[in-house]
């Protein structure tokens, strides 16, 4: 009987830390009023909010020191802050100084808690700061370095290293949107002497969180299946998942997303126009998939939906129907599935786990209060 109720408890527990996870939606204007919007709208208690200030410099300072007074302090903020056009080189030899600086202040005065994400998705050849493992990696711990000179700690940022689910480096000496990439595989990594992910990790002291990006695409203007999340994040060949759990960090899904326009005939406006107004079961099923994904995946403490819409309601069309937005208060479309994601977790397992990577552990002598305590995290 011992040895039953043992068993029982063991297996309550594995469920418990599997079937949990951390919400996040990236705010669809880049305000805060648009997530007190859907909060009010939606009753929604969103614990991961993310910003993207690139090349959006100038809100840095008005929506960091608005939050406390909005959103609050107990909310985890995911930030992305790119350094504008400049390589990695540029930024190790100090060019993005000055506003790295003016950004970890605002956090210090603010006392808010960050996941940082910065020179994201390197493993690219979109970016200036792309495709140069050497260069990233001594801007990464010069960029970390700055932190710690303006007195921050894990108590308010976790430093995420944040790639894209594949490998696409440019032999370009400066990568721009026209740079022309390289599919690199491992198989094929010393055939083609492109880099992976993995030749950019600048070590463990400077990488608090592993994050990645993926998406999936509607009509494209090349070919490209349509897979699930885990199809994408296991696929033979890349093998993302697998290798992110090869640093042992926390893993987080830094952007996510799916288009609800997709068919198998050549595009035709006129058609995506019909199934975004009509056909909301692909992009439902899709946003259950990866609910599935998270509550199968234990390691990956939780994920950011990307929230935007690029094609303000299929009145443009850029590449792949990116109609990523799935609560619109623009356009009054919504997906139900997206707050059964929202509604359907046992975040208080995943916000322990997530806290103690900032050094603050649940005080249980309050139970049945979210309370917790600062331990001092260096």
């Amino acid at each position: 009987m011992k040895y039953f109720i043992i068993i029982f408890l063991s297996v309550i527990f594995y469920l418990s830390y599997a079937q949990a996870y951390f919400f996040g939606l990236k705010s669809a204007d880049n305000t805060i009023a648009n997530i007190q919007q859907i909060q009010e709208k939606y009753n929604l208690n969103i614990p991961v909010v993310s910003f993207i200030f690139d090349p959006r410099w100038q809100e840095v300072r008005d929506v960091m020191n608005a939050l406390s007074g909005t959103l609050g302090t107990d909310k985890v903020y995911h930030i992305t802050i790119a350094p504008e056009s400049l390589t990695a080189k540029e930024v190790a030899d100090g060019r993005f100084d000055k506003k790295y600086r003016i950004f970890f202040q605002l956090i210090k005065t603010n006392k808010l808690k960050v996941i940082f994400r910065t020179m994201h998705e390197m493993n690219g050849g979109r970016y200036p700061r792309s495709s140069n493992p050497e260069t990233f990696k001594k801007a990464r711990v010069h960029v970390r370095k700055l932190s710690r000179e303006e007195w921050l700690t894990a108590w308010n940022i976790l430093f995420d290293f944040s790639v894209n689910h594949r490998d696409m480096p440019t032999k370009d000496p400066r990568p721009s949107q026209n740079s022309k990439l390289i599919q690199c595989k491992r198989k094929n990594k010393e055939a083609l002497q492109c880099p992976t992910f993995e030749d950019y990790y600048p070590g463990d002291e400077y990488v608090d969180i592993m994050g990645f990006t993926f998406y999936n695409r509607g009509k494209a203007s090349y070919n490209r299946d349509r897979l699930t999340p885990a199809q994408i994040v296991n696929q033979k060949g890349r093998n993302t998942l697998k290798r992110i759990k090869a640093f042992n960090k926390p893993i987080f899904i830094d952007e996510v997303a799916t288009t609800a326009v997709r068919y198998e005939d050549k595009y035709n406006a006129k058609k995506s126009r019909e199934a975004y107004k009509t056909d909301s079961a692909k992009k439902n099923k899709r946003i259950r998939q990866l609910q599935h994904l998270m509550d199968t995946e234990y390691n990956i403490l939780g994920f950011v939906y990307f929230n935007v819409d690029y094609t303000k309601g299929l009145t443009q069309r850029p590449i792949g129907e990116a109609d990523r937005s799935a609560i619109d208060l623009t356009t009054k479309k919504i997906y139900p599935a997206i707050l059964d994601v929202a509604h359907g977790t046992q975040q208080i397992v995943k916000r322990n786990q997530l806290m103690k990577l900032f050094g603050v552990w649940p005080d249980i002598s309050r139970r049945g209060k979210n309370l917790f305590l600062n331990t001092g995290a260096k």
